[in-house]
């Protein structure tokens, strides 16, 4: 076969400089490179393994190299062998095969110009005797209206496959959290290539493995003694003569508002719903703030359906209503109420998150007994705190846990009961009064002012759970904002008064 020493990029110059303007994310630019070589270990699969052997697992390295601003992308899948070379760097030329991952004719070149101006492709394919390398400096393309390329050209052993990306002077480099994030959207993005062990994605040296959520399994939420059900239901209904939907729908064992929600795949890969940014339409998840917004997940392979040439959205056309009214009653029949079930089940407590808000209550109240009477004197001019009695036990049911303490000002003598709640029927994250106040003073003379903070709260749930150092500082702000509520309530002040003292209140608290 004749040796090539220049490559063609056309069509046109110009369109490779607006390449660079994409609407792309970190992980979606890194996901083309990915899906080459995904496509190409899978049509070089028989091949590479009469070669490898059959325990052969295809492998794509990405290495992040912030000091140098420099990202490369390396794996050993078929390459790019002579026939396909000069196809392989004109944007937008179709494969001849498209029915896999490559399939526009533009991911290597898109993305590659979407992060950098500088960049290189190093590439040998299976049985090929050379290894050749392409350099693109897109600043002097864009200038000298260059169509050809220069090929460097070495010999190799024909047992050699691999390519290698490189791009220099990233414009867009991810650090430090946002590389946590890539990792975390690429093991979103391939589990199912992942999972089957067609696929060993490692990001800066770590392993990239996709952990599935647990499934919720206890009875239905109106049949409390009953049997436990896994909550999961296989889904695989057709929409049109050509486009069909199969995978499943479950309820997450613990509530997560950012990781909730459903992954859309095609072709076994996500492209909507990777990580936490799952799909969730109104129309079956409701408001961020209910309970099946934050429980609901699950995995849908969409067959038949085309997507957009970054793929990062599928091409709905009139489809997605049909897709969510068919999804929504497969999900919501009599014999399996799965969204009823997320809607309206509530989860107790476990002893450990007992004992993380028995932990939070008493720091809470012990310092609020030190405190709060000359913080509330900070705040009105006309406190005098009163010696604090021994503390009183702690009261544990299996919903709620108080404590109280003794405050004085205003003339008044006052007892505050702070109370942590597991209750699933309350609505409200913070409520102040009286009315739940399990024991009332008898003294007519001492005012009793009753605080409650709901751990069943969709809020408390996503960004609290068990951990004590979350529900600290939360019940701090709620009996901060129920002791200031109630002043300017005793003073006849506006509500603007509310916040003042609160911002007072919560600031000599935290001294």
């Amino acid at each position: 076969m004749k040796q090539q020493n220049k490559v063609n990029i056309r069509p046109q110059v110009t369109m490779l400089s607006v390449l660079k303007h994409i609407e792309y994310q970190t992980w979606f630019a890194l996901a083309e490179f990915i899906d080459n070589a995904i496509d190409s270990y899978l049509k070089n699969e028989k091949a590479i393994k009469e070669v490898e052997g059959e325990n052969f697992q295809l492998e794509v390295r990405v290495e992040i190299n912030e000091p140098e601003n420099r990202i490369t992308i390396r794996d050993n899948a078929g390459g790019i062998g002579q026939a396909d070379y000069a196809r392989a760097f004109r944007a937008a030329e179709v494969p001849p095969d498209n029915s896999g991952l490559s399939e526009f004719g533009m991911g290597m070149k898109s993305a590659a110009c979407w992060f950098a101006d500088n960049w290189c492709v190093t590439t040998t394919a299976l049985r090929e005797d050379n290894v050749k390398k392409v350099v693109f400096d897109m600043q002097k393309i864009f200038e000298d209206k260059l169509e050809e390329l220069d090929v460097e050209a070495k010999p190799c052993d024909k047992k050699h496959h691999y390519t290698v990306v490189e791009l220099y002077n990233v414009n867009r480099i991810p650090k430090r959290k946002g590389v946590a994030k890539v990792k975390d959207h690429l093991r979103s993005i391939y589990r199912e290539f992942i999972r089957k062990g067609i696929l060993k994605l490692t990001l800066n040296g770590e392993e990239l493995i996709f952990n599935d959520p647990n499934v919720l399994n206890v009875p239905k939420h109106d049949e409390p003694s009953g049997e436990p059900i896994l909550w999961r239901k296989e889904i695989d209904f057709d929409i049109a003569e050509v486009l069909s939907v199969h995978g499943f729908v479950a309820i997450r064992e613990k509530a997560s508002t950012a990781e909730a929600g459903f992954a859309l795949f095609r072709r076994g890969r996500v492209i909507e719903g990777s990580f936490d940014e799952g799909f969730r339409p109104d129309f079956i998840f409701g408001a961020p703030n209910s309970y099946r917004y934050q429980r609901v997940f699950g995995e849908l392979h969409l067959d038949g359906f085309s997507v957009n040439f970054t793929k990062k959205g599928i091409q709905w056309d009139e489809n997605l209503d049909i897709f969510l009214r068919l999804l929504k009653d497969d999900i919501s029949s009599k014999e399996f109420p799965l969204l009823q079930q997320a809607e309206q089940y509530r989860v107790r407590a476990t002893e450990k998150e007992y004992k993380a808000a028995v932990k939070a209550l008493d720091e809470t109240v012990n310092d609020f007994e030190k405190k709060a009477p000359q913080a509330v004197a900070d705040v009105v001019n006309n406190v005098s705190a009163v010696e604090t009695p021994e503390k009183e036990g702690l009261t544990k049911t299996e919903q709620t846990l108080h404590r109280e303490f003794d405050l004085r000002f205003n003339k008044t003598d006052w007892k505050v009961s702070i109370e942590l709640s597991y209750d699933p029927s309350l609505t409200e994250l913070i409520e102040v009064g009286d009315s739940f106040i399990k024991e009332k003073v008898r003294n007519s003379s001492v005012r009793q002012i009753g605080i409650r903070l709901s751990l069943t709260h969709p809020f408390m749930v996503e960004f609290a759970g068990a951990d004590t150092n979350k529900i600290e500082p939360i019940l701090r702000i709620a009996a901060a904002f129920g002791l200031s509520e109630i002043i300017a309530k005793d003073s006849y002040k506006n509500q603007g008064e509310v916040r003042r003292n609160f911002n007072e209140l919560i600031a000599n608290l935290s001294k």
